[in-house]
């Protein structure tokens, strides 16, 4: 049920509109598996996710700009719900990511501490 949920919030991240051609979706991250990597592994797990909420910061502005630049004519309903469906869909796929992540980082602490 997660990938279904996975996938559609990513086709509807990615659904290409020519309003925003120049706002690129940035690459995910990869999910760590806490019970695979070493420290500095998973410390740049951690680092690589960070500098992906970095990334779609910047492609949230890039949408606001882009849909701000619109003549109010150019500003349809249409294009209304694409801009909040990609805006949204990156917002909960962050989340979903960063739920990913802190279950990994849980397990990673409580593998860790038990090896103590």
């Amino acid at each position: 049920m997660q990938r279904i949920a996975t996938l559609s919030v990513m086709t509807l991240v990615l659904a290409a509109g020519p309003a925003w051609a120049g706002c690129d979706y940035p690459d995910e991250p990869t999910t760590p598996n806490a019970e695979e990597m070493t420290l500095d592994e998973f410390k740049a797990a951690i680092a690589e996710f960070r500098e992906f909420q970095t990334a779609l910061e910047g492609y949230r502005k890039c949408l606001d700009e882009d849909f701000e630049s619109l003549d109010e004519d150019s500003k349809t309903d249409e294009r209304k719900e694409l801009f909040v469906r990609r805006y949204d869909g990156s917002i909960d796929r962050e989340q979903q990511l960063a739920d990913q992540m802190n279950e990994q980082i849980r397990l990673w602490n409580e593998i860790n501490q038990s090896e103590d």
